[in-house]
């Protein structure tokens, strides 16, 4: 009799938000074990996925990501899948910005993703596999006036997508970008002024008749299983950037 081949993996990051929880619930329905990560909100994490296993982890702090990727892989002894959709933002003009918001924002949007590949780089690379997708923001693309250290860190994150594909693709692993659609009911998307949310559906030249986080949720659990590509930036926002 053949041993039965174990679930793929994931790590889920930001899984208590609206994003990553629906990214968890969907993977959870294709039949991954996946552990999900939460800092502020805990109890928001989907309950009751099989196989799941929750973790806490602030990447404001020194060594947080290093911590969480080694009790991952404690755990599960491998990994699959690693979709970042953690974030914070902390908006001001250039001219106002709090140096210390500053540092937070870069710490949380823009550090932590790089650290945490770092940790994980040679399980990724031991395995020759693995997927990687990175769940940004239309600011990373377009900027953001009143948001600049936002929008700075997620164009960053854009860049280290592309320089992991580059470093990582000769052995087979692959790594994207996702920038979702503006989400309403997010925990950014609830904060928004209401300025803010107008200017976006101005902007939009499509508005789609369906929950815009379940669809990201689908494309990247798609976007996993893609066998071919690597390096890119897939837009799922109907705001055309110039």
């Amino acid at each position: 009799m053949s041993a039965s081949v174990p679930p793929p993996t994931a790590l889920i990051l930001g899984a208590s938000g609206t994003l990553g929880g629906a990214v968890a619930r969907t993977l959870a329905a294709r039949g991954y074990a996946l552990g999900l990560h939460a800092h502020q909100h805990p109890e928001r994490v989907p309950e009751s996925l099989p196989g799941s296993k929750a973790y806490r982890a602030d990447f404001r702090e020194a060594g947080a990501a290093e911590e969480l990727a080694k009790a991952f892989l404690a755990d599960f002894g491998k990994l699959d899948a690693l979709v970042w959709a953690a974030g914070i933002s902390r908006d001001a003009p250039v001219a106002a910005q709090d140096e210390a918001d500053l540092r937070e924002v870069l710490a949380v949007n823009l550090t932590a993703p790089f650290l945490l590949s770092k940790a994980l780089a040679r399980t990724f690379l031991k395995q020759k596999s693995g997927r990687v997708v990175w769940v940004g923001s239309h600011a990373g693309l377009s900027g953001r006036a009143g948001g600049a250290a936002y929008a700075m860190a997620q164009s960053g994150l854009l860049a280290l997508a592309k320089s992991l594909a580059r470093e990582w693709g000769p052995t087979g692993v692959q790594v994207h970008a996702v920038i979702p659609p503006f989400v309403r009911d997010s925990g950014m998307g609830r904060a928004a002024s209401a300025e803010f949310v107008e200017a976006v559906q101005k902007r939009n030249v499509f508005r789609p008749d369906t929950d815009p986080a379940e669809a990201v949720a689908a494309f990247v659990a798609n976007l996993l299983e893609q066998p071919t590509s690597s390096g890119q930036v897939f837009v799922l926002d109907a705001r055309i950037v110039p």
